[in-house]
């Protein structure tokens, strides 16, 4: 335990530390803090996303019938209030705008006509000319749900996948992509950030005894041969460490974006342009992404643990440590984390990528450790 607890201190050294954060802090800004600081990213994803504040407050997880009649009568109430808007501008009445009918109608080609538009939509930002094509497009999806859902499948196992989800009627799931898309844009290079700063940390674990030739001292008593196994799990500790305080940082920050509320909702939804093989909640979804970054962080701590152990300098280390970076963050990523068991995966896709990932690191690290068990210290 003294030599893991060692080993942990080698690791977290101050200078280390620092870098470490000084690199996460870079990450933010460049590719984090975007989808944060204007979530929801301007109009109309923020009048979709209050639209569908207000359905979950008012019906819950999902909508039935006769909550959508509700809805539809929500609507109504909401284009009076257009109507009443209207006709309290003398402008709208000179160019015999009445309602919002006329308004929605009206040939923008028209220069005042436009000038009209332009003022109330983009000047003025009156909210309900922003909310009600939105409330408009909800209504005909909904009506037309089964259509619509069907239309996003392009093979038989895909038709199959949506007609159980019909079945079940969790296309009326009360969730939006609009909140789906923010977490997704945002897991991603969180995801690349946490993998960053494992192999920043991790990869010089070997490397600091292989320079300075401490292994030859270690190899020659039978508690030596045994470190290398220590630095494994320490290096494996230090990894936990990591990825679960940044994903404390990082779960404290998203918990800003206020979509808690939508947190038990299905994200099957018809408003949700990414179906999934799985009948997943929001928080179910989050919790597999967790899951899924620690499994690749894990794998990426026994990468750079086992390049680290065969390399005798940094150059070297950063040489073939490249290519390994930029496979995780461009492929990946991009298909292990980037919408998790979407129907555009083979279904069972994501489970053997990460199953094959964990064996080849594994085995391979397990290889190199018997190979070390059986060095020979020259001289």
């Amino acid at each position: 335990m003294d030599i893991i607890l060692n080993e942990l201190k080698k690791i977290f050294n101050i200078k280390s530390v620092i870098l470490l954060i000084l690199i996460n802090i870079i990450m933010y800004f460049l590719f984090i803090e975007f989808e944060i600081s204007v979530f929801p990213n301007g109009r109309p994803p923020l009048d979709i996303y209050n639209m569908f504040v207000e359905m979950e407050d008012d019906y819950g997880e999902f909508m039935d019938e006769e909550e959508f009649k509700d809805f539809k009568v929500k609507y109504e109430e909401a284009k009076r209030e257009a109507d009443g808007y209207i006709q309290s501008k003398e402008d709208f009445k000179r160019a015999g705008i009445m309602n919002y009918d006329d308004f929605v109608n009206m040939d923008t080609n028209n220069k005042e006509l436009k000038k009209l538009n332009n003022d109330v939509i983009f000047k003025r930002k009156v909210d309900v000319f922003w909310e009600l094509p939105w409330r408009e497009e909800y209504i005909q999806v909904y009506g037309n749900r089964e259509d619509y859902m069907m239309s996003k499948a392009s093979n038989e196992k895909q038709e199959a996948r949506i007609k159980e989800i019909l079945e079940k009627n969790l296309e009326t799931s009360v969730f939006t992509d609009v909140v789906f898309f923010n977490y997704d844009n945002l897991i991603k290079p969180v995801a690349a950030t946490i993998l960053l700063s494992v192999m920043f940390m991790i990869t010089p674990i070997y490397l600091r005894d292989n320079k300075d030739r401490i292994s030859y001292l270690q190899y020659t008593s039978k508690t030596g041969r045994k470190i290398f196994k220590k630095k494994i799990i320490a290096g494996l500790l230090a990894s936990a460490i990591i990825v679960t305080l940044q994903f404390i940082c990082f779960f404290s920050i998203y918990s800003t974006n206020n979509t808690s509320m939508f947190f038990n909702s299905n994200i099957n939804s018809i408003y949700n342009s990414i179906i999934s093989w799985y009948n997943l909640t929001f928080i179910q979804y989050i919790y597999l992404t967790v899951i899924g970054i620690y499994i690749l962080s894990f794998t990426l701590t026994l990468i750079s643990m086992l390049v680290s152990s065969i390399g005798n300098n940094y150059i070297t280390l950063i040489g073939i440590q490249l290519p390994i970076a930029l496979f995780v963050f461009v492929i990946l990523l991009n298909y292990l984390i980037h919408y998790m068991t979407s129907i555009f995966y083979p279904k069972y896709f994501l489970e053997l990528s990460y199953i094959a990932l964990m064996l080849i690191s594994t085995v391979s690290m397990i290889v190199r450790w018997r190979k070390e068990r059986k060095t020979d210290i020259l001289y």
